[in-house]
């Protein structure tokens, strides 16, 4: 499940979402982990997949 990461733009509290494709596609209201709002901007982040190969 792709990790979807944030920062609240009234508190500055960064944080990451777990949501599936589907859901990140219905374009959910995210909330501030700390304080509730929802003044949020998504970040930036990199992409990493586990696999069961060695590199």
């Amino acid at each position: 499940m792709p990790a979807y990461e944030y920062v609240c733009k009234d508190c500055n509290h960064e944080f990451t979402v777990f949501l599936s494709i589907k859901e990140f596609e219905a374009k959910p209201k995210i909330k501030c982990a700390h304080c509730q709002g929802d003044n949020v901007r998504k970040k930036i982040s990199v992409f990493t997949a586990k696999t069961s190969k060695k590199s």
